[in-house]
């Protein structure tokens, strides 16, 4: 049988971007035509088997991409130069946000009216355990910043004590002899090649594990909502449509990186967020896509990725605020003025210590809540009706991972009069 000629059959084959496209619009597509059907829950696990698959060699790359960019660095002061600039980077991006977002939550949301039959039902559906507080306190968070077992916390998959120990590894392999350091060096590079080989391989089954889970997607959206919760979700996603819009502005003039170049080349990991509804599912492809296609630097591709992956969440200062004011309407409580503003410095603070466990940063604000006068039980109606603002979250964290990069490389290009060596 001989091969099609067809010119644009060849380019779409040659393109994984566009069969990955392709899969998700119609997987979503037949998830809302069949949701009332076991197709979806028939096919949701090939979607899981796809997201384990990508998410198996995550951590080897990560903690072996950190220790050969620390150690292959001959320079130890270039690494907390690189860490005091992603940290700023975060903490700008991250202000900036919440100084748009919180007055604008109140305007949009402020005037709600609600049925009173409505939301005794809601809250009465709410579900929040007041156990989870402790698990999640800034205490806690602390104390689980250095593992006592770093082989334990790989198999718990807690990534930032992992960043913790890669870094202070790396760190002393720097201060061991010549011919040691560059035995380990070479040894994690070459398990980080073989980690992003096997992503490939992954990668190349993409439009079948898309097609599974944005089929699972499109099948849960077709579950009825109330009125003021449409609403709700509505402007958590044009919010975090709009951020998303305005974090490219950002990246293509101060991070010098035209649109033309930067949007296909987050796409493929973006689409992996988007229907995975994790972040860190996407990194390996961001890690690879931001070296080939972005021309970040080894050395700051390799440190700066996975510890945005570890503490930023930028969509916290956008979502958090909204939800509050969504709790204060529904329960009734006054919120405005000098609450306003403790909950906006608090979405800036609190949103470096969210967890990486399912519905976490909703967990984190509950202190937050009790501070501000509002109800923690009214997280339970947030995280009912989480699923939809949540690609939509992962997406623009995703996004702000590969800014963060973007900037923090053009101000090292800025400090140096070159790009940082790769390692």
């Amino acid at each position: 049988m001989h091969e099609p000629t067809n010119p644009h059959f060849v380019t779409f084959r040659s393109r994984p971007t566009l069969q990955v496209a392709l899969a998700l619009v119609i997987g979503f597509l037949a998830g809302i035509l069949l949701r009332d059907t076991p197709v979806p829950r028939l096919l949701e696990p090939v979607g899981t088997l796809w997201i384990n698959a990508i998410r198996m060699p995550v951590l080897p790359l990560i903690v072996t991409m950190l220790i050969a960019s620390i150690a292959g660095s001959r320079d130890t002061r270039q690494v907390g130069t690189l860490g005091a600039r992603t940290l700023g980077v975060m903490l700008a991006l991250l202000s900036l946000f919440a100084l748009i977002m919180t007055p604008l939550a109140s305007f949009l949301l402020g005037d709600l009216t609600f049925d009173p039959a409505s939301t005794a039902s809601l809250r009465e559906a709410a579900r929040f355990d007041p156990a989870l507080l402790q698990a999640v306190s800034l205490r806690e968070w602390l104390l689980g910043l250095v593992p006592n077992n770093p082989i334990r916390a790989a198999a718990d998959g807690a990534l930032l004590p992992l960043v913790v120990f890669s870094l202070a590894y790396g760190m002393a392999l720097s201060r061991v002899p010549d011919a040691l350091r560059e035995t380990h060096v070479r040894f994690c590079q070459g398990v980080a090649d073989a980690m992003t080989m096997i992503i490939r391989w992954v990668v190349i089954v993409a439009p079948l594990g898309v097609f599974a889970l944005s089929l699972s997607v499109g099948a849960h959206l077709g579950a009825a909502a109330a009125g003021a919760i449409i609403i709700y979700l509505l402007a958590c996603v044009i919010c975090l449509t709009i951020a998303i819009a305005l974090l490219y502005g950002i990246t293509a003039r101060a991070g010098g990186v035209p649109l033309r170049v930067l949007a296909p080349a987050l796409l493929p990991a973006q689409t992996i967020a988007f229907t995975s509804r994790s972040s860190l599912a996407a990194l390996p492809v961001l890690l690879t896509d931001a070296r080939a296609k972005l021309g970040l630097p080894e050395s700051v591709a390799g440190f700066v990725l996975p510890l945005c992956a570890s503490i930023f969440k930028l969509n916290s200062p956008i979502t958090w605020p909204l939800g509050a004011v969504l709790v204060s309407q529904l329960y009734g409580v006054e919120f405005g003025g000098t609450s306003l503003v403790v909950f906006a410095i608090g979405s800036v603070i609190l949103s470096l210590t969210v967890p990486g466990i399912p519905s976490g940063g909703f967990f984190v604000q509950a202190p937050l809540y009790l501070a501000v006068g509002l109800p923690p039980e009214g997280l339970g109606i947030l995280i009912a009706v989480d699923f939809i603002p949540d690609l939509f979250k992962t997406l623009l964290n995703l996004t702000s991972y590969a800014s963060t990069a973007l900037l923090v490389s053009r101000a090292e290009r800025a400090r140096t009069g070159a790009l940082p060596r790769a390692a």
